[in-house]
Order: C-alpha cells, then sequence, then structure tokens
C-alpha cells in the first residue's frame, strides 16, 4: 500500500466521526461538529423596468374630456367605419394641423400617445420613448432630451435617453410649422411619461420572439423589397408576472386612411363647416382628423390582452413601405389572413370605393383590421417567446455630417417652418466632412439667384446637416437606430437572385428605376450586427426624410432650374449627353458634378447648368412636377444619405 493509499483510507475511517462527532460516556449531552454549507452563487445582476404613456393630443380647457365622446378602437362595439370622431372647434393651443395631413385638425378619432420604458441593469440605465407622431426632428429630439435629463432623479442623471417616432400621419403636425404652444404641451407630456416610467422601476423578466408579419403593408416603390420581420420584447413583473411592457418592431407608415375623404352622410360635415368658416372645396374631413392609427389599435388590443404599456417602433418603412396599396379583407375562419399577401378566395372588401382593387378601399375599417392582425401575430409570437437574459445595455453611436442637397429643405430651415426648435446646418470645406472641417452656420440665410428675385426666399446658407446612428446592445438582440425613412434592402440586403432575375419579379414600373446591377447599395445593416434579433427603429433620433440609393435618383430637369443661364435647355444637355434624359438628371451624375473636379470640368460649358438642374431638381419635384416614380427625392434631405449612414454605421461597429 502506498502512501498516499494509506491516506485515503485514514480519510474514510476518520470522516464519519469528523462530520456526526463522538460521545463522552461521563456526559449525558451529545456534541454535533457540522460543516456549514457552502455559499450560494452570486445572484445574476436584477433587470429593473417601468413603463408610463400619456396622451400628445391637444387640449380643451386644460384636460381631454372629449375623448369620452371619442369612437375609438371598441372590442365588445361595432365600429362605425366611416365617423371622424368627436368634433373639437377650439383647442386651448389654437389651431393645430395634422401631420402630413390638412390644416386645421377638428375631430379626434382616438387617441394619440407617447410611450416611455425605463431600463435598469446595475448602473447601467436607458430610456426609450417612442411617439405615436409623424416625427420628431434632432434639434427637437435635443430639446425633448435635454428637458427629460433635467427632470430625472440623481440615480438616473447620465441615463441614455432615445426617442423615435412612428411616423404617424394622422397626429398633430411635429415638421412643417408646428404649433409650438402644442408642442410646448407635446413636450412636457413626453417628460412627464418618461418619469413616470423611471418611478415605476421593477425587477421584471424578458423575454423576445421574431416572425413575419405581410398583412395591411407592402412595399410600394421599385425594387419591391419588404422587410416583413415582426420583433417582440416583453417585460415582465417579478413578483406579481404583470406586463411591465411589450415593445414592438414593424415596418409599415400609419397613414391607412390619408388621402380618404369620410363620407359627409357619415356625420354633421355641414355644421361643422359653418363653424368653422370653411366653404367649398374646403368643408371637408379628409385629414383634418387626429388618430393614432394602427398603431393605436394594436396598443389597445395589447394593453386589453396583457396590461401594461406597449411600445411600437417603426424599421423599414422607407421608400416606400405602407398600407395605401395593401389588400385588407374581413378576416374570419373561412377567410384566414393567411401569408397576408393573398386575398382568400370569396373574401369580402372592408369598404367599397371606386378603385380597380376594392380590398385597397380606405375607412377606419382598414385602419381596425391592419391593427388587430398585427396584434394577433404579436400574441402568438408572444406565446412562444423565449427567455432573455439582458446582460447588459450596452450603447454607441457614431454622429455624421451629409449634404441637405434638398434645397426645398433650406427654404423651410430659413423660413423657420422646419420642425419646434432651429434647424442646425453647417458649412463645410473639404470632404470627408468632419468636426474639424465643418462650422455650425447658425440661423444665417443667403439670397439664391433664382428663388430670392423670383419669389422672395433666401435658403439656409448651411447646406450640410449633421446626424448619427445608435446601437443598442442588449446581448442576443439589439435596436439599431436610423434616423429617418430606410427601404428594406438597406436592412435585409436584395434577393440573391436580383441581378439576375427579369425585371418584373422585383419592379412595376422598370422603366423608371435602375434595375439589377444598376441598381447599386453599400450593404445592408443587419449583415454588421452580431445578434440574433435586431429591432431596427426608422425615424430614430431624427427624420432626414427618405433613403434613396444614389443610383436611383432622378431629379426633374425643368426650366426654372436654368433660368439664370440664358440659352441652355434641358432637351440640349441630353442631346449632348451630359444628362440622362430631357427630363431628369441622375444621382450618380449629381454626386460626380459637386464632388469631382475632373468630371465637372469634363462637361465643359455645359458644366454650371448640369449643376443647377441638380442643385434645383428636389425642390421643382416638389413643387413643380417630378419624373414619373421618384416622389420620395422630393422628401430626402440629398443624395448622399445611404452612402454617409452606410459609411457611419460601418464605422461605428468597427469602433473599439
Amino acid at each position: 500500500m502506498t502512501v498516499n493509499q494509506s491516506l485515503r483510507v485514514l480519510i474514510v475511517l476518520l470522516l464519519p466521526i469528523y462530520l456526526f462527532g463522538c460521545s463522552d460516556s461521563n456526559d449525558n449531552n451529545d456534541t454535533t461538529v457540522v460543516i456549514p454549507p457552502p455559499p450560494p452563487p452570486p445572484e445574476a445582476p436584477t433587470l429593473y423596468a417601468g413603463a408610463a404613456s400619456r396622451s400628445l393630443l391637444p387640449t380643451v380647457s386644460g384636460g381631454r374630456d372629449y375623448l369620452q365622446e371619442a369612437p375609438g378602437w371598441p372590442v365588445a362595439a361595432e365600429l362605425d367605419a366611416n365617423d371622424p370622431g368627436v368634433f373639437v372647434p377650439v383647442w386651448d393651443q389654437g389651431r393645430v394641423n395634422v401631420g402630413n395631413g390638412n390644416s386645421d385638425g377638428s375631430w379626434v378619432h382616438d387617441d394619440v400617445r407617447a410611450t416611455a420604458v425605463a431600463l435598469q441593469r446595475e448602473e447601467q440605465r436607458a430610456i426609450f420613448i417612442t411617439s405615436n407622431t409623424y416625427m420628431h426632428l434632432k434639434a427637437d429630439v435635443d430639446e425633448i432630451v435635454r428637458r427629460v435629463q433635467g427632470a430625472l432623479p440623481q440615480a438616473w442623471a447620465g441615463a441614455e435617453i432615445l426617442v423615435s417616432a412612428t411616423h404617424n400621419h394622422h397626429g398633430p403636425e411635429t415638421a412643417f410649422g408646428p404649433n409650438a404652444q402644442w408642442y410646448e404641451m407635446a413636450a412636457e407630456q413626453i417628460v412627464a411619461a418618461a418619469i413616470a416610467a423611471v418611478d415605476a422601476v421593477e425587477p421584471v423578466s424578458a423575454s423576445v420572439a421574431t416572425g413575419h408579419h405581410h398583412y395591411g403593408s407592402v412595399d410600394q416603390r421599385d425594387p419591391r423589397v419588404y422587410d416583413s420581420r415582426l420583433n417582440v420584447l416583453a417585460l415582465e413583473a417579478i413578483e406579481s408576472g404583470e406586463s411591465v411592457a411589450v415593445l414592438v418592431q414593424w415596418n409599415a407608415h400609419p397613414e391607412v386612411t390619408l388621402g380618404w375623404e369620410p363620407p359627409a352622410d357619415a356625420f354633421a360635415l355641414e355644421e361643422a363647416c359653418a363653424i368653422k368658416g370653411w366653404e367649398g372645396g374646403d368643408c371637408t374631413a379628409e385629414d383634418r382628423y387626429f388618430s393614432g392609427d394602427f398603431v393605436s389599435v394594436l396598443e389597445e388590443r395589447l394593453k386589453a390582452a396583457h396590461g401594461g404599456e406597449v411600445a411600437f417602433f417603426n424599421g423599414a418603412l422607407g421608400v416606400l413601405t405602407g398600407p395605401l396599396h395593401a389588400s385588407t379583407w374581413v378576416v374570419d375562419d373561412e377567410h384566414p389572413v393567411g401569408d397576408g399577401k393573398t386575398v382568400p378566395e370569396g373574401a369580402v372588401p372592408l369598404a367599397q370605393c371606386d378603385r380597380s382593387n376594392p380590398f385597397e378601399c380606405q375607412s377606419f375599417a382598414k385602419t381596425e383590421s391592419t391593427g388587430n392582425e398585427l396584434a394577433n401575430a404579436v400574441n402568438t409570437l408572444l406565446a412562444n417567446a423565449q427567455p432573455l437574459d439582458i446582460a447588459s445595455i450596452d450603447i454607441r453611436r457614431q454622429a455624421f455630417y451629409s449634404r441637405v442637397t434638398n434645397l426645398g429643405f433650406r427654404v423651410l430651415a430659413a423660413e423657420g417652418e422646419l420642425g419646434w426648435k432651429p434647424m442646425q446646418v453647417f458649412n463645410c470645406s473639404g470632404k470627408p466632412f468632419t468636426d474639424d472641417n465643418c462650422v455650425n452656420a447658425g440661423q444665417d440665410t443667403v439670397a439664391d439667384p433664382v428663388l430670392t428675385p423670383l419669389l422672395g426666399y433666401e435658403v439656409a446658407k448651411g447646406d450640410v446637416l449633421k446626424t448619427q446612428v445608435i446601437h443598442v446592445d442588449f446581448g442576443d438582440v439589439g435596436m439599431l437606430f436610423l434616423p429617418g425613412e430606410v427601404p428594406s434592402e438597406l436592412v435585409i440586403g436584395l434577393p440573391e437572385d436580383f441581378n439576375t432575375a427579369p425585371p418584373e419579379k422585383y419592379n412595376e414600373q422598370p422603366d423608371e428605376h435602375a434595375l439589377g446591377a444598376d441598381y447599386v447599395v453599400p450593404g445592408h445593416y443587419l449583415s454588421l450586427v452580431d445578434e440574433s434579433i435586431t429591432f431596427v427603429v426608422g425615424l430614430g433620433m431624427d427624420e432626414v426624410g427618405y433613403f434613396v440609393p444614389a443610383a436611383d435618383y432622378r431629379l426633374q430637369c425643368h426650366a426654372l432650374s436654368l433660368s439664370a443661364l440664358p440659352g441652355t435647355s434641358c432637351e440640349g444637355l441630353a442631346d449632348r449627353g451630359v444628362i440622362e434624359s430631357p427630363t431628369w438628371v441622375g444621382g450618380l451624375t449629381c454626386q460626380k458634378v459637386f464632388d469631382d473636379p475632373a468630371f465637372l470640368a469634363s462637361l465643359g460649358a455645359d458644366g454650371p447648368a448640369v449643376q443647377a438642374v441638380c442643385y434645383y431638381g428636389q425642390m421643382v419635384g416638389a413643387e413643380i412636377e417630378q419624373p414619373a416614380g421618384h416622389y420620395e427625392e422630393t422628401n430626402s434631405a440629398g443624395w448622399d444619405l445611404v452612402d454617409d449612414l452606410w459609411a457611419a454605421t460601418v464605422q461605428m461597429f468597427e469602433a473599439p
């Protein structure tokens, strides 16, 4: 027997005595020596969350009692599909227009809210705010963030605050000449929601699910590529098991009834017009009602099913994803949603109209159906959601500059009609634009050789904006905040057969757009992330408009653009091959004519004319006419956006 073996035998013989003690014959009391149990492993850091929401509707006598008469989205009662809501002739804040709608919003169909979700893990704290409104421009976001930070308790000082808008086209106007008194009130409501969310934080568990949902939304611009992903994150109180918040991310413009005129026989229109002084064609309720669109339906249905708050984040809704040409129908057991794109045989339209496809007809029934089926899809995902360990709340940002090539934006900035707070624009020397070569131009304006003598407009001196991209890392789940309306192909990528398939597979107007290999994009964002699920958030911390690849940009050539260059015509420029068509110039040409001195020189005497066509093209498209299929360029800050955002996102993820 070896020494080691002898020791093992001794340990075996003595171990029972050590564990259970020994008896002394002269003492009736047994003495037992017990080894204390090992200490429990340290508990994982607890995740805390709280949520709250507040109404953003204008007030009457300081309140919103009128909501008691608004139809809303009833569950038990039948919806009147043509009723624009309760008529409110006067607001405390004065006239409040409808975002991307009509002037003088005067009906309320349902509530429009902002929701805040506060998250804390150890010393990491963040507040996610989503506003069911048209947009919040960067200067306005900065003001909202400043006010939230100023109201936070000391323990939350320095918390990250991330603000986004759903792009609801039926909420109060937030972009083009918004009512400053309303915006002041709305900002305070958002602050109140954020503080209430922080005050309500409690230990929570998290679960996550992802799927696909097509019903009620389609891509309406070539190429037809739709990111149908539906992402859901649920936060439940550990003690009570009740829902704190459900975060939902999907992709669609909330504009189901945009441009639809509620039938005059469905409500007291003539009486309302007499009160408001609307006459003739101005006597209409078209786009004059406030509604949260399908987002409000989603909120109502999920709150009824789970309690807590609902925070909806819109994703790849750009160029141009939405409900206007999506088919919807009366969904029942015989006519289910199915793939969300194919109308079941024998299905019944939700409304009647003179469209060639009756399943596209608009009414509040279509809004309700879109929201109902989105809520049903969310509930299906929640039933199978998987636990999520939010290992961190790590946030990285990358600021970047981009040229404002849309002269219309500079006119609005000069007039003080773009957002609530003044838009910050810059003048930069040399490229790439950086903090070292860009200077804030303040609110300075300059005369324009065409617009000033013709219309009296000056333009903002600054012609470069500054915005940012943000990524939130929860571990295997993340959120990517993008500052505008990004198309699906920039998120999920182009299909594998995009360059080889017949053009008609992905294009309904192949003559109007770049095709196949000519449709150039720098990459897609999901290829950059290192996580299983990414909540892509459009209109995150800013709204710089549509992101259209320069390869598919078309800007109208119009005689107005050349009015300072006598003897020059669009036809002549096209005949000499310096622009692509007598009616338009391409984005790639515009990039080169402003960025490549050698290319500009190669155009000879035509160089200034091509620059003028590019310079005025977006504004001409907005005010006079635009190339067929190219509306979105008129609502984009510039033709460099796609490239600049991609470069910034790559830089952000490559940073240590």
